[in-house]
């Protein structure tokens, strides 16, 4: 089985195989994420947001691989892939252990996948992945509005004065706000910290995933005006993945939900899935009801 990258020609291909292969969103939605993913790939050369897996001379299946720079908490930058929608036709799937261990083959990456299946978590773990969550941490809006400020406060992203946060957080901001993130910074005394959400479902109910953060630390001690900013949207909770829910009394932990698995092989405080596919594939836009 070979690997043929897919490029800016091959979004009506790749919307094709991944419509048969996640038939749970239309074959126009995955073209639309798709045009965006290639959009996002100009700006990192050399590195395809996806490849085709090819059997003779006929694709048989898809992977996407989307790139990012991690600079957000990191001393030294890395570059990272998320691996995201794994498909193989049902006649070439004895093959997928050996497709994906070619995938993942760069020794200087960090490979990530966020959503895997319970099928391919197996084949991640056999291909150097480890699990680096249990499961994730709900937690109700409504239920966590009612939390005092204290010294924390959300400052959505209009509102950030200038100069208060480095250019390549004020970047990273606007670049998601633009993919329909909900950006902002957390205040506390007279510290800024950036984070991001994603629009995100669990059975059916709307919700946000946390993206970026620098510690879920500063999540908790945030939690109250986070909840309050988040409920304009008309969202029911916020997520993201733990080893438990610790930390947050009145949180529900759900194991039951794919965990979040790296070739890093260690765990880490910062939560960082920018331009992964929790940006790029969400579920719905979410809409403030007021400015």
């Amino acid at each position: 089985m070979k690997l043929r990258p897919i490029d800016a020609d091959d979004t009506d291909l790749a919307a094709d195989l991944l419509a048969a292969g996640f038939p749970t969103r239309s074959r126009d939605m995955w073209l639309t994420s798709l045009l965006k993913l290639v959009a996002h790939g100009e700006t990192m050369p050399g590195r395809p947001v996806g490849q085709f897996l090819i059997a003779g001379d006929k694709p048989v299946g898809i992977c996407l691989t989307i790139p990012a720079t991690r600079t957000a908490f990191d001393e030294e930058p890395h570059l990272a892939v998320n691996i995201a929608c794994f498909y193989l036709e049902q006649a070439h799937q004895w093959q997928a252990t050996l497709a994906m261990r070619r995938l993942v083959a760069d020794g200087a990456v960090e490979y990530t996948d966020l959503t895997a299946s319970p099928t391919m978590r197996q084949i991640n773990l056999k291909n150097g992945f480890t699990n680096l969550s249990e499961g994730s941490v709900l937690i109700p809006l409504p239920v966590a509005a009612l939390l005092p400020s204290r010294r924390a406060r959300f400052v959505p992203l209009k509102a950030i004065p200038p100069l208060r946060l480095s250019d390549a957080h004020t970047d990273l901001l606007t670049g998601h706000a633009e993919l329909g993130c909900i950006c902002g910074a957390v205040e506390i005394d007279t510290s800024l910290s950036p984070v991001i959400f994603a629009p995100t479902r669990r059975r059916g109910a709307p919700g946000a995933r946390l993206i970026l953060a620098r510690d879920k630390t500063l999540i908790r001690d945030a939690l109250g005006p986070i909840a309050r900013h988040l409920l304009r949207y008309r969202l029911a909770f916020l997520e993201f993945e733990a080893q438990s829910s610790a930390g947050f009394p009145g949180a529900i932990f759900r194991r039951d939900v794919a965990p979040y698995q790296s070739t890093r092989n260690e765990p880490s405080d910062v939560v960082d899935h920018t331009f992964s596919e929790l940006v790029f594939f969400q579920p719905f836009v979410a809409r403030r009801l007021m400015e």
